[in-house]
Parts: C-alpha cells; sequence; structure tokens
C-alpha cells in the first residue's frame, strides 16, 4: 500500500494513536510533546442486519492498521443481545476504548440511523457539559470534539458507517481514509463491497446509474472480482455500508432524505453530496464483506433489505429529485415510456417477473410528492453544474450493450453441454513450462455435427427423399412452384388470403361454394404458405398453398426422421440407437406410401406423432415445464385438425395424466385435455355432429380401392404405391415385441405402449371395413364405398413398437451372464433392425416413389385466369365426357380443398339446379329458336368461359359452335374454349364479360369490381334509379353474407341475390360473415397465448434467474 505523504491537518499518523503508549489518553506523561489529530474517525456500527455476523464484524474492526478514534454503537432496538456482544467484545474494547451506545428505534434507512445517532450524541454532549457519559448511564459518552485535541488545530472528523454483517480487511480503514485525504474535493469513500457467503465474489464496487435512473449493475451480482473493476474511482454514489464520509459534508447536506428507501437514500446522499462539489469515490482496494444471511434467530426490521424492484423504483425517484427543474416532466415521460416498452418486450421474451421489474418503474412516477418534497428539502445546496457531473453517468453505449448482454442471456439458448478438452483435472506436480501442452483446443461444430448421429440420420433421409421423389411428374422447383396433384390431392390455384377465408366464411369454396364448418387443417396450410411466400430463396409461386403443400410432401420424411429422433429422447439419452429408430420411423412403409399418394395426414402424423407422444410423457413427470406443455398443446391440436382419430386417444391419456398425475402434473393435464378442444373450437362440435370425419381427414379415405390384407397390416404395411417389400418390416415389429417383454417389469410404460400398439392394429384392421360414405356422381368408382385408411392406426402401432424397442435395448446388459437370455437377442435384433432400414432405405431409393403425383397446371386459359383472379371475378365451366354423359366443374378465383376427404352433405352444398339445366340446354336439340338462352343462364352465374376436354371428332363441340352467346376461342392442353358474351345471346349487357357483381335496372346493366372471394366488395358507386345490387350466388349464400349501403344493412328482394339500392352516390359494402365469430376470437385468443407460452426463450438456468 502506497500511502500519501504526512499532511499537517489530515494526517493520523502524526499524532499518537489512542490506543498507543504515548497517547495522551493513556495518561502520557506531563509535558510530553503531542501533536494534534488531524483526522479523527468515529466508527458508526448500526447493529441490524444478522446478529450472527456481527462477531467476525467486531473482529475485523479490532484488526484494522488505522484503528477508529472512537466507536458509536447504534442499537435500533431489535436485538437486546447484541450491544451485549459488542460490550463483551474485549480485543475491541482494547483497541477502541472510547465507545458510546444509543438506541434509535424506528429508523427507516441505515444513513438515517446515523444522523438520529449523531443527533442524540450531541444533544446528550451538551447536556453533560462535555462530560464523559453514556446515554444510558453506564458508559461514557462521546467527548466532546475540543476536549481530545490540541488547541490549535482543530480535528477532521468523518464517519465510517458499519453495520452488524461488514466484516472489513484489516487496511480497510486506512486505505479510505488515504483517499479521502490525497484530495481535499473528496468528501465521501467507498469500498468494494464482497459476498458474505461466496468468497471473491463482488457485490458493488459503487453504483452505476443513468442520467434517467436505470440502474446498471456492474459488476452483476456474484461476478467474481478478478481485479478487473480496480481502476474504478469517481463514482456517482457509493453504498452507505463501509462508506467513509467528512462529518461536516453529512451535516452540512442534513443527512440522508426521508423520501426514499435504504439504496435510495444511498444514492441521493452522494449526488447530493457531488453536486455540492464534494467528490464520491470507491476506493477497490479497500474492501467489506457483506449480505450475510439471516439465521434462524435473527431478526431484522421491516424495510430494510430492499428488494431489486424496489431498488430501481427508488434510483428512478432519485433522478427525478436532481434533474433540472424544467427537465423534470421530460424525464417522468421518458422513465414511463422506457419501462412500458422494456416490460412489453420481457412479456414477449416470456419473462413476466423481469416485465414486472421494469413496470415498477412506474411507481416513481406515480408518486410526484415524494420527487417534489425531495427537491424542496434539499434546495441551497447545489454548488456544481449539472452538466460537470455528466461524465459520473453511465453513457448510452454502455446501456445498450449492457441490454443487448441482457437479452442474450435471457433468450440465448443453451445445450448446457462442456466444451471438451483434454485438460488433466489433476494437479501432476511442478514440471517445466514447456513440458505443458499450452495449445488445448476443444472440438469444433464440423466435427460435432459429423458425429451426431441425429443431423446423420436427418442428412441420410433428406438424400432418401430427394432420390426418391425424382420419378414424380415435373421437376422439383416445378412442383414447388406449382404445387402437386395426384392420388389423394386434388390441386389447384389457392393463395395463403383465399385459403384462409376458406376456413373463417360461412360460405366458402369452389364453384358456387357451400356451407358447413371446414376443417381448421386449412389455417396450418395458410401459414404455412404465408412462409413459403416470404421466403427469400423461393420465387413468387403460382400456388402458394400448393408450394406448401409440395413442400411437404418432399420433406416429410426427413421431417419425421428428425421428429422421431427428438421424441425418442424421452426414452433413453443414447443417441445412436435413437437415430436407427428415427431412421425406422422415418422409412416405414406408412410414410413412404403417404409421401407417394399425397396424403397429407399421413404426412403430418409421421412429422407430429413422435413429438405429440414425447410431450404427453413429459407432462406427466415431474419435472414437466410449461413450454413443453403448450407446445404439446399447440402439437395435438394440428394433428387433430389433419387427423381427427388422435384427438380422443390424446383426450384419454389428458384424463389419465389429470386422474393418474400428481402435483403440476395435472393441470399439465388438464391444459393437454381443454387446450386442443379450445384451438379446435367449433370443429369439435362438428365430429360430434358427424362422428365419420373422425376416422376422415385430408386425404385419410380410400375412394373405392382395396387395401391390404391383414397379414400385410400386422407387418405395418398399408400397401399402393411408394411400399416395399412386406417382409421388410418383420424386423421392426420383432424388435417391438422383444422390447416389450423386457420392459413389461417397467410398469405403466410397457402397459402404454402394449394398449396404443393394440389399438392402432385394431384401427388398421377395421378401417377398411368401416364405410364412411359413398362416392359421388361425377367422380371415378362413383357410387362405390369410401373407407378409412388403415395407415392412420399402422402409424401408431409403428409408433408403440419402435418405442419398445427401445425401452427394452435401454440398459440392456451385452453377455448373457449379466442380463440372462434376453442379452442373447441383443445383437441379432439390432443387427436385422439395421438391414431391414438400410433395405428398405434402398429400396424405396431405387425404386423411388412412383409417378402417381405430379406437377399441377391450371387448366384454364391465361385470359380465363386473368378475369377470375382480377375485378371481374368470373367463372370457367369445365365439361368432360363421362360414358354417356357429361360432368362439369366450376372453377374460380375461390379454391377448393386440396386434399379427398368426405364428400360433403346434401344439406351443405348449394342448388346447383339453374347450372344443370344450363349445361343441360347447350346440348338440347329441336328447341324453337330464342326458346333456349343457356348462355344468358350461365352469364347470370358470372361464367365466363366454357371449355370441353374432348377429342376434335366430339360434335359435342359444333353444338357449342352454334349456341348463340358464345364465342370459339380456341384450344389449349386436350380443352377446347369458348367465351360467354355478357347478357348471353341478347347481348345486352354493356359490360365486356360477365361478371361477379352488377347494378341492374330495367333496360341496363353495370359491372361491379369485386375485392374478394364470393362477391365481397366495398366500393363507391353512383346508382341509378330502380337498381338493383345482383350477385352471381346461389340462394344459399345470403345466409351467410350481408349488404350494407352507406354502413346500413340492406335485405334481399325475394328471397333472391338481388338487393335494391336506392339511387345516388353511395358506398356499397358486400361481406361474406364468418361462420361463427366469437369462437373464432376465442380460438385466436387461445392461440396467441399456446404460442406465447410454447416459444422456448432462453435456457433453464435463464428461466430460473427471472
Amino acid at each position: 500500500m502506497t500511502l500519501a505523504p504526512p499532511h499537517r491537518t489530515t494526517d493520523a499518523g502524526s499524532a499518537p494513536h489512542p490506543g498507543s503508549s504515548q497517547s495522551s489518553h493513556a495518561g502520557a506523561a506531563p509535558g510530553a510533546e503531542t501533536t494534534g489529530v488531524a483526522a479523527a474517525v468515529t466508527a458508526v456500527l448500526v447493529l441490524r442486519g444478522p446478529a450472527s455476523a456481527l462477531p467476525q464484524t467486531l473482529d475485523s474492526l479490532a484488526r484494522q492498521t488505522r484503528l477508529p478514534d472512537r466507536l458509536l454503537v447504534v442499537d435500533p432496538g431489535l436485538d437486546g443481545n447484541a450491544v451485549e456482544v459488542v460490550r463483551a467484545h474485549r480485543a475491541l474494547a482494547d483497541a477502541v476504548p472510547d465507545a458510546a451506545y444509543v438506541s434509535v428505534a424506528d429508523a427507516a434507512t441505515l444513513t438515517e440511523a446515523v444522523r438520529a445517532a449523531l443527533a442524540q450524541v450531541g444533544e446528550h454532549a451538551a447536556a453533560a457539559g462535555g462530560e464523559h457519559r453514556s446515554v444510558a448511564g453506564e458508559t461514557p459518552a462521546v467527548p466532546d470534539d475540543t476536549a481530545t485535541v490540541a488547541d490549535e488545530t482543530p480535528a477532521v472528523e468523518h464517519l465510517w458507517v458499519l453495520t452488524c454483517d461488514s466484516a472489513a480487511a484489516p487496511t480497510t480503514l486506512a486505505r479510505l481514509l488515504d483517499a479521502v485525504r490525497r484530495s481535499p474535493s473528496v468528501g465521501a469513500a467507498g469500498p468494494k463491497l464482497l459476498d458474505w457467503t461466496v468468497p471473491g465474489a463482488l457485490r458493488s464496487v459503487g453504483v452505476q446509474l443513468t442520467r434517467s435512473g436505470r440502474v446498471i449493475p456492474s459488476p452483476a451480482p456474484g461476478e467474481p472480482d478478478q481485479g478487473q473493476y480496480d481502476r474504478r474511482s469517481d463514482v456517482l454514489a457509493v453504498p452507505a455500508t463501509g462508506m467513509l464520509v467528512e462529518r461536516a459534508v453529512f451535516d452540512g447536506l442534513r443527512g440522508p432524505d426521508r423520501a426514499f428507501g435504504d439504496f435510495g437514500a444511498d444514492v441521493d446522499f452522494s449526488w447530493r453530496a457531488q453536486q455540492a462539489g464534494h467528490r464520491v469515490v470507491v476506493v477497490p482496494r479497500a474492501t467489506v464483506c457483506t449480505g450475510a444471511p439471516l439465521g434462524d434467530d435473527d431478526r431484522s426490521p421491516s424495510g430494510s433489505g430492499d428488494t431489486a424492484t424496489r431498488m430501481r423504483r427508488q434510483a428512478r425517484r432519485v433522478a427525478l429529485a436532481r434533474c433540472a427543474w424544467w427537465a423534470l416532466p421530460f424525464l417522468a415521460v421518458w422513465v414511463a415510456l422506457t419501462s412500458l416498452a422494456a416490460a412489453l418486450a420481457l412479456l414477449v421474451a416470456k419473462r413476466p417477473r423481469a416485465a414486472w421489474a421494469e413496470l415498477s418503474d412506474l411507481g416513481a412516477v406515480l408518486t410526484p410528492g415524494r420527487v417534489l418534497g425531495a427537491r424542496w428539502r434539499s434546495r441551497g445546496t447545489r454548488r456544481v453544474r449539472r452538466r460537470d457531473l455528466a461524465g459520473l453517468f453511465v453513457p448510452a453505449s454502455t446501456v445498450l450493450r449492457h441490454t443487448g448482454d441482457l437479452v442474450h442471456d435471457q433468450v440465448a439458448f443453451d445445450d448446457g453441454r462442456v466444451l471438451e478438452t483434454t485438460t488433466e483435472v489433476v494437479e501432476a506436480g511442478p514440471v517445466p513450462d514447456e513440458a505443458q501442452d499450452l495449445h488445448v483446443l476443444g472440438s469444433t461444430w464440423l466435427s460435432r455435427a459429423a458425429r451426431n448421429p441425429g443431423l446423420l440420420a436427418f442428412l441420410l433421409a433428406t438424400v432418401t427423399a430427394l432420390v426418391a421423389t425424382r420419378s414424380m411428374g415435373g421437376g422439383l422447383f416445378e412442383r414447388l412452384g406449382s404445387g402437386v396433384v395426384g392420388g389423394e390431392l386434388l390441386g389447384g390455384r389457392a393463395t395463403t388470403g383465399s385459403t384462409w377465408h376458406l376456413w373463417l366464411d360461412g360460405w366458402h369454396g369452389a364453384g358456387l361454394g357451400q356451407s358447413g364448418e371446414q376443417g381448421p387443417h386449412l389455417v396450418v396450410l395458410s401459414a404455412l404458405a404465408w412462409l413459403v411466400t416470404h421466403l427469400p430463396v423461393v420465387g413468387a409461386p403460382a400456388s402458394p398453398v400448393g408450394s406448401a403443400v409440395a413442400l411437404l410432401v418432399t420433406l416429410a420424411v426427413p421431417a419425421s426422421t428428425l421428429a422421431a429422433y427428438l421424441g425418442a429422447r424421452v426414452i433413453t439419452h443414447s443417441r445412436w440407437p435413437r437415430a436407427l429408430v428415427a431412421l425406422a420411423w422415418g422409412s416405414t412403409a406408412v410414410l413412404t406410401s403417404a409421401t407417394a399418394t399425397g396424403r397429407l395426414g399421413g404426412l403430418v402424423t409421421g412429422m407430429l406423432l413422435p413429438l405429440v407422444a414425447a410431450g404427453f410423457a413429459l407432462a406427466a413427470r415431474r419435472g414437466g415445464s410449461t413450454t413443453v406443455t403448450a407446445a404439446t398443446v399447440l402439437a395435438t391440436a394440428v394433428l387433430g385438425a389433419f387427423v381427427p382419430a388422435f384427438l380422443p386417444l390424446a383426450a384419454l391419456a389428458a384424463v389419465l395424466v389429470v386422474v393418474l398425475g400428481r402435483g403440476g402434473a395435472r393441470l399439465r393435464g388438464l391444459a393437454l385435455l381443454v387446450g386442443p378442444a379450445l384451438l379446435l373450437g367449433p370443429w369439435v362440435q362438428t365430429l360430434v355432429e358427424r362422428p365419420m370425419l373422425l376416422l376422415a381427414g385430408p386425404g385419410l379415405t380410400v375412394w373405392g380401392a382395396d387395401q391390404a390384407l391383414p397379414w400385410q397390416l400386422v407387418l405395418l404395411h398399408p400397401g399402393g404405391p411408394g411400399s416395399y417389400p412386406v417382409l421388410l418390416s418383420a424386423p421392426v415389429v420383432l424388435a417391438g415385441v422383444l422390447g416389450l417383454l423386457r420392459a413389461g417389469r417397467r410398469g405403466w410404460t410397457a402397459t402404454v405402449l402394449s394398449f396404443t400398439g393394440l389399438l392402432g392394429l385394431a384401427y388398421a384392421l377395421l378401417a377398411p371395413r368401416l364405410v364412411l360414405a359413398t362416392v359421388p356422381a361425377g367422380s371415378p368408382d362413383a357410387g362405390a364405398s369410401v373407407t378409412a385408411w388403415s395407415g392412420t392406426g399402422l402409424a401408431l402401432l409403428a409408433l408403440s413398437l419402435l418405442a419398445a424397442a427401445l425401452l427394452g435395448a435401454d440398459g440392456l446388459a451385452v453377455s448373457r451372464a449379466r442380463g440372462g437370455w434376453v442379452a442373447l437377442t441383443r445383437w441379432p435384433v439390432a443387427a436385422a433392425l439395421i438391414v431391414a432400414v438400410v433395405a428398405g432405405i434402398g429400396w424405396t431409393s431405387w425404386k423411388t416413389l412412383g409417378d402417381t403425383l405430379g406437377t399441377w397446371t391450371d387448366p384454364r386459359p391465361a385470359v380465363a385466369v386473368d378475369q377470375a383472379e382480377s375485378g371481374v371475378g368470373n367463372r370457367m365451366l369445365l365439361l368432360q365426357p363421362e360414358g354417356t354423359g357429361l360432368s362439369f366443374d366450376l372453377l374460380g378465383r375461390e379454391p377448393s380443398d386440396l386434399a379427398r376427404s368426405l364428400p360433403p352433405t346434401a344439406a351443405d352444398r348449394p342448388d346447383e339446379t339453374a347450372l344443370a339445366t344450363a349445361v343441360g340446354q347447350l346440348f338440347q336439340q329441336g328447341a324453337a329458336p330464342g326458346e333456349l338462352d343457356p348462355a344468358k343462364a350461365l352469364s347470370d352465374l358470372a361464367v365466363g368461359f366454357v371449355g370441353l376436354r374432348t377429342d376434335d371428332t366430339d360434335p359435342r363441340i359444333r353444338a357449342l359452335d352454334a349456341t348463340a352467346g358464345l364465342g370459339r376461342l380456341g384450344q389449349h392442353d386436350g380443352v377446347t374454349f369458348w367465351r360467354v358474351l355478357p347478357g348471353g345471346s341478347r347481348a345486352d349487357d354493356g359490360s365486356l364479360a360477365p361478371s361477379r357483381i352488377r347494378l341492374v335496372t330495367a333496360r341496363s346493366a353495370q359491372a361491379l369490381s369485386v375485392d374478394g372471394d364470393h362477391g365481397r366488395l366495398v366500393t363507391r358507386a353512383v346508382v341509378p334509379q330502380g337498381a338493383s345490387l345482383v350477385l352471381a350466388e346461389p340462394a344459399g349464400w345470403v345466409r351467410h353474407a350481408r349488404v350494407e349501403v352507406d354502413g346500413h344493412v340492406v335485405a334481399p328482394a325475394d328471397e333472391g341475390v338481388a338487393y335494391p339500392v336506392p339511387a345516388g352516390a353511395h358506398t356499397l359494402t358486400v361481406e361474406v360473415l364468418p361462420s361463427d365469430a366469437t369462437w373464432r376470437w376465442a380460438q385466436g385468443l387461445a392461440l396467441l397465448l399456446v404460442v406465447f407460452l410454447a416459444i422456448p426463450f432462453g435456457n433453464r438456468a435463464s428461466r430460473r434467474r427471472s
């Protein structure tokens, strides 16, 4: 330690110490020459805090190399034993014999207790006339300053504030006093505060604040002391614990302000000292250990030990009290806005406690009385301009850097693994420096990735999927741009918005539309389409939803493999067995067949069923988390939207968790029971009303085709394109059965897997025998039975068998001596499983998945597509010969469902009598001229084009050529097209093409431009006298739509789709209403909540800290 040279007015060493043999207090010989004490230190020990730490504090006080001149013990009246402990400490009594005891009750803060104690000592000293007398009459009081110093030199008194848990290092007081006497401008000095319980951990090296009063924890609590802050000197404030302050400064500032708590009073006192021209410094080489935990018998005054939230609020109040008067309102607004913004950001980051702490800063703004009172009481003490203190505040760059580090710490993912090195843990003894390897490096991310079985399995599955889909029609990028069609996929042009309205609106669908609740899987497809549209590496697709479906078809195998690898972690942490099982799951015939035929429900089952099963297993355990539970709720809802058959099983599993779970598992089970039903909303009621829909789903029905034989189903083969030889699945079944036999001793897990496996097998065997509906007329195999797909049950069976195999192999002994006869089957079964998986992958890659699926192309000519997508919004009638008759499709801007499920019921279908009549009249012969006008009927239905898919020799082509009101355009892709004139054969419509909405009078018709599907529009139009707003929609559309004129609802005339409109300029609004607006809002709010809870911000450590 380097001390300043002796100074006449401040050097304590220039006079004998009170405890030395030359001290006048010890009775120096008369006439001995003494020098007046230039610096007197009064240690003020406030008996607050853990009394169990008091002996160590007293020991450290007695061991100071520079002892205090006197000791003032402040008893807050909480524990009388603490006073006796001080009196009985002989080493302290010998070191500092001049001690006084005072009682101060109801002191709100530490510095308030010091101020009150000094006031009492001054009053009693004045009353005693300078005699040494204690306040209680038992021990001598602190003598008057003039009684112990030389007549010629007055003492410069300092106060050293301590508490019960303030164990100072031996040189602390000397270093603090040295810092004070180095510069006469220093009014207060604080030590470096260390943690009492963790050696070398920092608590404070001064207080760091921004101008707005935001506390910057530098150092962070618990940060190791490695000397990184030892160069810090001038600070805005120091804590009162361990602070050394001149008595004149303390009295001149009138002590602490009562408007703030402990921390706020410390900050406010130092801030006012700075404003009064007294520097406040921190002395990092002077250390004090504090923050001892409370013992069983310890008592603490109410209000002591401010929480972090109170400290933040107090610092904000101090900043408001010490800023310029004109800046006060602006700073208050700034504090409020930044607190709200930070709280919202932390809420999004799922840190509710941290968000509440930020929001608590508003308390400083909402208590203006305290701020204004403090400003009034400190008037007249400022001597320094505020801008001269700018260097003491934390700069904005540091705040931004600290905020970035905090956000990274809160939301960054951490796998919790320690970097692998070859460093030896045990010290081998002294060795020369050149013998030590200083170039110890951990493994790189590339080497770790090359050894990661899960990543290798995912890459192998990805290559397999890309190779196996090469035989599908069109190239990969063509399928991703336009979508796929064939098998169970219907194809079509569908955007994100149109698919969203297909689910949302009460009247929806292609052609004339239909009513009825649509499956919630459309919401998922709409979200995927939005993501595909906004991917920077993918161009604008012709059909965004079709592109999303093509992406699912392409990546279903690798995504399912990855899902199985992650989900298998609930069974074992062994990575290679998990990778093998994941490859087996991703290459099952169930998934390859679903990929080859476009069964969307089967693809989603492969990707989500392992994760849903793992989520239920985690929710049932004691360590289940809210994040995992919310993610499982979301995944279950998505899986149920595509595969409704799994919803009853998920509900049963949730009920079992509620009934058999313990503690928080019951709440998680309740969330798993209620959450998916709330997200699916009215669709659950539809499933109850139509139970057959439980066995269906997008692509999960079989229309008139045969399915696999029962023995093939037992071997996990649903049949159809994409299936490999049946016997390749035998090792999977064998491994699962053996796993169940060995895992039977593990209780519930084996029982659950056995139940789910048998349930899946029963479903697969019964599915081909369950007739759900009849193939409608106009479709291939019309009149045949529609049955459930057996692959749904086989997926559950396959997952149960693979989980059982993994469970049985976990911890299985290698030798028969340790594991019995079962251990002998380990290697043969594993080898057979590996061979089966490799053979299945090789077969699928070599034989491919077939050409059932291909690139979708729009059958309409470009002009028809343009008019359908534009404001005209007309439709095209596509005719196809079927036997002796014709089938027809009405194609417009509205999308249809992209995969087959069950045909719509008669109650949901619109009345197509007018359309069927018009189609029949196109080819009707023998009618008188002008008697029939099918073109007029088609024009009224907004049919702008007619297409006939047939060869050139078909006589129906000549019939259409001869039809009045039709004009032949040409041929495209085997389809001959005709244009329908507006108004039909009479052509009395002034429009260029038949349109979806018209203003019709007795003499004319004016087309209006639509904004969306099924006549949605908002426009300003001049309406002629006697006009009606006519929409080319069926009568059923009226019950699900609303027409407004200048905000007033208009009723249709004669139960049709014509709405009378008054003459003049009006704002016309046509809106298709949601099927159930209340439920849609509830579903949206529930989805936001579940997604918010499911986002895994941060890691477990950061979540515990917050």
